[in-house]
């Protein structure tokens, strides 16, 4: 069908990322209905805070498949393998830490941010940990280009979350109850993406001889594919540079909704993020673009090459996707709207659109970002810095309504945008200059 390997991987992925945020969208569909609009936008608030207590996850999985793609270009299980058990000990050390750290904190943040019940807090602490342990075998399928069992993993995720929440949603019509189908789904995707990637990938080696997975081998496969790849140093160093890379993209990503919740009404906050949720369609179905494209890219950039071609490939499907909801959400605002959320989120709807345009400029400066990152320049770590800066500054000012937050936050993006393409671009240049 797809003479492109490219193309390929980026319509089965998107495909199953279409698929998965139906089934993510008939959660908040189900929920939404069953819960007021304050203890919806609460639990928006939630999910926000769970992607930013997964800092960690995005810092490991950047820094996993980094490593892993270097491994998957040489066709080589061994040193995979050596790499896997060398995280998760590490990984598992860290990742329990965190959650007695969460959990301590859990009371404190709730009362900070107003919620009702520091107990959603507890069950999304007890989920970011099930999550952590599943990064390094998720990003492991990833590197060796398994798009489609990643695939059948987010859909699997997202059935069970919304099964399991429309049954907690029914039950009791509190952000708490309904939290418990993110730790449902968890633990989903933690069962499958460990049995996947040790049957798919890390139980052959080269030869086609079986080998451990992953710790038992750990001493014997250390040593070779730290020699051959990677030095100890560069890891330490890298690692750094990653944990602050995630942290400050994850901040401009999932940022914006405590904003809102905390210089705006709960009122406000619980239709931003109706509209936010629908605008972030583009954003959802954009990020297997760019995963697609981030093995190659990492690849690439360990040999000093960009991945130019496909880069363009990328920007033109990213568009094409972007125009085509824009202009839906432009022409059938309240149809949109009322089938997702119902008569009670109709407000304001003629600026919908706006909210796909800033999750596409959100869209393009996540994949500027993921560039820099694969040539390892992390200076881009500044520029996603001042990016939330300008985030915070726009909306302390213009938080009237949504239309002035729909626009605050996507000039932020905008302006955020052109200083990594620019950063991009003077590092190609530069590399250009080298080569002549």
């Amino acid at each position: 069908m797809f003479k492109s390997k490219f193309l390929k991987n980026n319509f089965i992925f998107i495909s199953g990322t279409l698929i998965g945020s139906l089934l993510g969208y008939a959660f908040h569909f189900v929920v939404s209905r069953q819960i007021s609009v304050a203890q919806y936008g609460e639990l928006q608030s939630l999910l926000s805070i769970s992607i930013i207590f997964g800092v960690f996850n995005s810092a490991l999985g950047y820094f996993a498949i980094r490593h892993t793609a270097v491994f998957a270009a040489h066709d080589d299980h061994a040193a995979n393998l050596g790499f896997a058990a060398y995280l998760q000990t590490k990984v598992f050390k860290l990742t329990s830490a965190m959650l007695v750290v969460l959990i301590i904190a859990s009371p404190l943040l709730a009362q900070a941010l107003h919620f009702s019940s520091y107990v959603g807090f507890v069950i999304i602490s007890f989920a970011t940990f099930l999550s952590s342990m599943t990064v390094l075998y998720s990003e492991i399928l990833r590197g060796w280009n398994k798009f489609f069992l990643l695939t059948m993993i987010g859909i699997a995720t997202a059935l069970a979350k919304l099964l399991s929440g429309a049954i907690l949603a029914f039950l009791s019509h509190n952000t708490a109850a309904v939290s418990v189908s993110f730790l449902i789904a968890a633990i989903i995707s933690w069962q499958l993406s460990k049995h996947w990637s040790k049957e798919k990938v890390g139980s052959r080696n080269t030869d086609d001889t079986k080998i451990d997975w992953p710790a038992s081998n750990a001493s014997r496969s250390d040593a070779g594919w730290k020699n051959k790849y990677f030095s100890e140093i560069n890891i330490r160093k890298s690692a750094v540079h990653i944990f602050f890379f995630s942290l400050t993209l994850i901040l401009v990503s999932n940022l914006d909704v405590l904003l809102v919740k905390y210089f705006s009404s709960a009122e406000t906050a619980g239709y931003f993020g109706a509209f936010g949720l629908l605008g972030k369609i583009v954003l959802w179905l954009n990020l297997p673009v760019v995963g697609v494209l981030l093995p190659e890219a990492c690849s690439d950039g360990h040999l000093g090459k960009r991945p130019a071609k496909n880069l363009l490939k990328s920007y033109g499907l990213m568009t094409i996707i972007a125009l085509g909801l824009i202009a839906f959400y432009y022409a059938a605002p309240n149809f949109v709207v009322n089938i997702f959320f119902g008569n009670k989120y109709i407000f304001d709807t003629q600026i919908l659109w706006l909210f796909a345009l800033m999750s596409y400029l959100l869209s393009i400066l996540t994949l500027e970002a993921n560039m820099a990152f694969a040539k390892r320049d992390f200076r881009v770590i500044y520029f996603l810095a001042a990016t939330v800066i300008l985030m915070v500054a726009g909306i302390s000012r213009y938080h009237a309504s949504l239309q002035q937050i729909a626009l605050a936050f996507s000039a932020s993006f905008f302006i955020g945008f052109l200083l990594v393409f620019g950063l991009n671009l003077a590092h190609e240049k530069r590399r250009l200059s080298s080569i002549q």
